[in-house]
């Protein structure tokens, strides 16, 4: 056996020859921490091994989070990368207001819009051919349909002068020419209502408002197709355009007094006679039209003739 102090070789002796060392028990010490070692390398392998399998390698790591990070683009790509982005900004504008486009189609009151749309002018086309006798077969359901041609009565003749004064280059064309004339034909149109509602309570005579304001609509309809051949015309000659809006004026007349001699006046003893009632509504109507059309129609001439204004 070799001495592990003086590395004498003595055999099998117990003790070295040389230096008297204890060789069993330096043998022994040997082992154990030979074994000792082992134990520990073993232990310290397998809890490398136990942690190994839990963490991702060093360098799979590094390559990882080198993926991760995102390349700084070069200035020659920048052009490319804001175009791009310009163009997918501005095909997602385009579907974002495609399908607000597409949501206020589908809304359900456009649709209902559209449906009476449809209706109107159904109803529009079959009274202008045969207006009277439309006019006698009408309902309670057809009140909305005269509501309806009112407005556009109202609107057709705002937008007449609108165009009429724009060509002449007066001011304020927007209120006083378009505002002003739209409440004011609206007032004598509900004006002419009132006063055929007024007529048949004072005659006593059974009624019902929404039928009256359907036989009223359904005789303006050939107003609201003069209207629009006045609008058509004002490019063409003054003269006949303004001709054609008296004419659907002249028409709100005989609407009025159609629809009251619809009823049986007179049929009672009135507080006065049937003649004077229907004249007084007239001279009514003509009073408002008077004041509140030519009137406007009035301060949007002034301007132009005065003595300061455009000649």
């Amino acid at each position: 056996m070799k001495c592990p102090v003086c590395n004498h070789e003595n055999g099998d002796a117990r003790f070295c020859e040389r230096c008297g060392s204890n060789l069993n028990g330096t043998h022994e010490s040997d082992n154990n921490v030979e074994s000792v070692a082992h134990t520990d390398s073993s232990d310290a392998s397998s809890e490398y091994t136990r942690w190994s399998s839990t963490q991702e390698p060093v360098s799979n790591r590094a390559v990882s989070a080198s993926s991760s990070i995102s390349p700084i683009p070069s200035p020659a790509h920048d052009h490319d990368d804001s175009s791009n982005n310009d163009a997918r900004e501005h095909g997602s504008a385009h579907s974002s207001s495609g399908n607000q486009w597409n949501n206020f189609v589908q809304n359900e009151k456009v649709q209902q819009a559209k449906e009476v749309s449809k209706q109107y002018l159904t109803y529009f086309l079959s009274v202008l051919a045969r207006p009277y006798q439309s006019m006698k077969t009408v309902g309670e359901q057809h009140a909305l349909n005269g509501w309806l041609t009112m407005a556009l009565f109202a609107v057709l003749t705002s937008t007449y002068v609108l165009i009429t004064f724009g060509r002449l280059g007066a001011e304020g064309i927007f209120i006083s020419g378009f505002l002003r004339p739209l409440l004011f034909s609206a007032i004598i149109l509900v004006a002419a209502v009132a006063l055929i509602y007024g007529v048949l309570k004072l005659e006593r005579i059974t009624f019902r408002p929404k039928i009256l304001v359907a036989q009223f609509g359904t005789l303006l309809v050939p107003a609201i197709a003069t209207l629009l051949l006045a609008n058509l015309m004002i490019v063409i000659s003054y003269s006949f355009a303004i001709s054609l809006l008296v004419l659907s004026y002249i028409m709100v007349f005989v609407a009025m007094n159609t629809v009251l001699f619809q009823h049986p006046l007179n049929r009672t003893k009135a507080a006065i006679d049937s003649t004077y009632s229907v004249l007084i509504v007239n001279a009514v109507l003509f009073y408002l039209m008077y004041r509140l059309l030519f009137s406007t129609i009035a301060g949007l001439l002034s301007p132009l003739f005065s003595p300061f204004g455009r000649l």
